[in-house]
């Protein structure tokens, strides 16, 4: 037998297999974001971030993840801010399947777009813990791209970076996430609004879950911020319940208390 395709001995501690399962869903992520995401396993913030960089250092000797030596702009210096990655030996012990990674091949733009998105999840995880009763399912991609047919008979893909359904004592709402980097113009963002309305005239996501997501915008600054909101007010052909966008220092708000729209997305539970 390939010893290679041997769970090694590290994995025995539940933190581990955590840890690489989410490289995995979220191929980067910094030690900190990695700290906070597991933060519940710890007294503290302080000791999570040790631990978890221990924990990474003997999931490196294994062999099992690799530290990027690259950084990218915006993420501070440190080992707190050092990059990680599932390697493709790592992929293959904790699933099983021989999965190649190419985690070098990535550009820097990309991979601060990747972040970011980690950024998300980890701000959403950690609002949600703070919240009695209330939890928060986030689906990355690909597994949160919803595939249906156009007018026309053609094959569609809707890829946004996130899906979530945050539950709470009262209510259930529903999001499709795109994180921008405001590195587009906002024409495009707009053209990606117009497919996700496409999708919700279809009634797929309707008849399956009885509820559609709002589109939620995560955006940098401010300034996008109202950019973004003065182009989808300019476009009369678009249903603005559909769509919020908001800054990642807002995000929390908006876990806590729900969209900035109507109703649209959310189920009040019995």
């Amino acid at each position: 037998m390939n010893q290679s395709l041997n769970r090694p001995t590290t994995l025995d501690h539940p933190i581990y297999p955590r840890l690489m399962g989410l490289l995995r869903a979220h191929r980067f992520a910094t030690t900190t974001q990695l700290a906070r995401l597991t933060a519940d396993a710890y007294t503290s913030l302080r000791s999570a971030t040790r631990q978890t960089l221990r924990h990474l250092n003997r999931l490196l000797e294994q062999h099992l993840v690799t530290c990027l030596e690259r950084r990218v702009g915006g993420w501070r210096g440190g080992s707190t801010a050092s990059i990680w990655a599932l390697t493709t030996h790592g992929a293959r012990t904790l699933t099983g399947r021989a999965t190649r990674r190419r985690n070098q091949a990535v550009s820097t733009s990309f991979l601060a777009h990747l972040l970011a998105v980690t950024e998300t999840r980890t701000i959403i995880d950690e609002t949600v813990r703070q919240l009695p009763g209330t939890t928060a399912i986030v689906t990355t991609e690909p597994d949160c791209w919803r595939s249906h047919l156009g007018t026309a008979g053609q094959h569609l893909t809707l890829r946004p970076d996130l899906h979530a359904v945050v539950t709470s004592p009262g209510y259930q709402d529903h999001y499709f996430i795109e994180v921008d980097r405001d590195t587009e113009n906002p024409a495009r963002v707009i053209t990606a609004c117009h497919r996700y309305q496409a999708y919700y005239a279809t009634g797929i996501e309707q008849q399956a879950d009885g509820v559609f997501p709002v589109t939620l915008w995560i955006v940098p600054h401010d300034r996008r911020q109202r950019q973004l909101q003065r182009y989808l007010a300019d476009q009369p052909g678009l249903n603005p319940h559909l769509f919020a966008v908001t800054t990642q220092q807002q995000l929390p708000e908006i876990i806590t208390s729900g969209p900035p729209t109507t109703n649209q997305a959310e189920e009040e539970l019995p």
